[in-house]
């Protein structure tokens, strides 16, 4: 990657698509979370549970879209990364892998919480 590509990819695409790869599956989980138990009440009084079934796989979407924005900026820095770290696209690979084992992390959390909306009521 050449030095004015290289500055580009940082400062515009390459910065936002690394912090999305980063703060998507905090926030989806996050969201995810807060949105089910404020839906709880209502599927246990209306006695539908699709409504709180829904809700982790659009978490787990948004997620997807976050391994792929950290996979992608990943991909193009893995070649130009340093074994001695310091410059600015080692960081930033630092910062990809660290948006893989975010999305990784959150999805897992994500998953473990839908095992239980699957096979209880929302009353349980």
């Amino acid at each position: 990657m050449g030095g004015h590509e290289a500055r580009s990819y940082w400062e515009d695409v390459g910065l936002a698509m690394l912090m999305g790869g980063i703060l998507l599956a905090p926030a989806a989980w996050f969201i995810e979370m807060q949105s089910s138990y404020a839906m709880i009440k209502w599927a246990c009084e209306n006695g539908t549970r699709g409504v709180l079934l829904a809700m982790p796989l659009a978490s787990l979407s948004v997620i997807a879209l976050g391994t792929w924005l950290s996979w992608s900026c990943y991909t193009k820095l893995r070649g130009d990364a340093d074994q001695e770290g310091g410059r600015m696209i080692d960081r930033s690979l630092l910062l990809a892998l660290l948006g893989l084992a975010l999305n990784a992390i959150f999805g897992l959390m994500i998953l473990t919480t839908y095992a239980p909306r699957y096979f209880l009521s929302p009353c349980e």
